[in-house]
């Protein structure tokens, strides 16, 4: 992942959703990056 981008949406996420562990948050950060045409190598 760009490390840039995924450190502002973890922020971003703590903020909206009070940790970045929670199903909610991580689902957050995985399908914004993914709606920026980010693509996992696997």
């Amino acid at each position: 992942m760009p490390k840039k981008m995924e450190a502002a949406l973890r922020a971003e996420a703590r903020k909206k959703f009070g940790s970045t562990t929670s199903e909610r948050a991580r689902k957050y950060i995985y399908g914004t990056m993914r709606k920026t045409g980010w693509k996992p190598k696997k």
